[in-house]
């Protein structure tokens, strides 16, 4: 538990104030470079982007010159892109802040590329990698497979119209927004989707200082009160909340949603104490580690 709590600890201090935050991300961003670029992780990448695009079909969820939002899009936009790859959709991406790496999105598609060479993909899937492959930056891009790209530092969906999307769609971005936002970002979403359309999130309900211990357990943060999670674990350079999965549910559908389906991916608790803000959870709940769910607006 060394590596959790001085990671804790490291967080925390670079979540002082704006300078140290920028120079968190300037670090994060020059030595992350190198690993992004091997794209490590991209069987990982590809299980995701292949759930949406089977859950895309499986509700009919888009159709040509259609309109998709992507919430929280990161370096390389690359659940949206592996979306526009399998259809001809116009995206429109959401950040706070600007974290674009030109360099990582062209290795990890043409690592993509070249794994479906391999796997004989149909060819309108490897021309639009080609595109994908051929742009020479991010405006030549947005220009060639239709993308907006917009920065909102609050992460607010407000400047939208609405009913403007036919599918909104997030993945591990959720947690980490400020729970005091969660209800009307979701309500946001219901406003801005058109009516019969569909929501697609995935949502890692584990605790991502975990991701720095291999000897924390992937709920660890149950253990803590909320003071005490907030004085000494919670920071703002990788903030992510402890909403639970019911909270989640609850969310959607206090906004409107029909849920459609939920996949739910869990870890073992038993030998967890809980502190007590969570005693009246079940342990379904609490177990849940990764949740996906698909809502529709009525």
């Amino acid at each position: 538990m060394i590596r959790y709590f001085s990671s804790a600890l490291a967080l925390k201090a670079f979540s002082l104030n704006a300078p140290t935050r920028r120079l968190y991300r300037m670090i994060g961003n020059h030595f992350g470079a190198k690993k992004r670029h091997r794209v490590s992780d991209l069987p990982i990448r590809v299980g995701r982007g292949e759930l949406i695009v089977n859950l895309c079909r499986k509700y009919h969820v888009l159709d040509s010159g259609e309109k998709l939002l992507e919430v929280g899009t990161g370096w390389m936009h690359w659940y949206s892109l592996y979306l526009r790859i399998f259809y001809d959709c116009r995206i429109t991406a959401l950040d706070i802040w600007d974290n674009r790496q030109f360099s990582a999105l062209k290795a990890g598609f043409g690592k993509l590329a070249q794994r479906y060479k391999e796997a004989r993909i149909s060819e309108t899937v490897l021309n639009n990698l080609a595109v994908i492959s051929r742009a020479t930056s991010f405006a030549e891009l947005y220009r060639e497979i239709g993308i907006e790209y917009v920065i909102e530092p609050r992460g607010s969906l407000d400047q939208f119209a609405d009913q403007s999307f036919d599918c909104i769609l997030s993945m591990h971005v959720l947690e980490h927004v400020p729970t005091e936002y969660v209800t009307d970002l979701v309500r946001n979403m219901y406003r801005t989707l058109k009516p019969g359309k569909y929501t697609i999130h995935q949502i890692g309900i584990d605790d991502h200082l975990a991701h720095y211990d291999r000897k924390a357990s992937q709920k660890q943060y149950l253990q803590y009160s909320d003071r005490t999670w907030k004085n000494l674990f919670e920071n703002r350079v990788q903030y992510f909340n402890r909403l639970q999965m019911s909270e989640w549910l609850d969310a959607f559908r206090n906004a409107g949603f029909i849920l459609e389906e939920k996949l739910v991916e869990a870890t073992d608790i038993a030998n967890l104490k809980v502190a007590a803000r969570f005693a009246d959870y079940s342990q379904e709940d609490l177990s849940c580690t990764i949740l996906t769910l698909v809502y529709r607006k009525p």
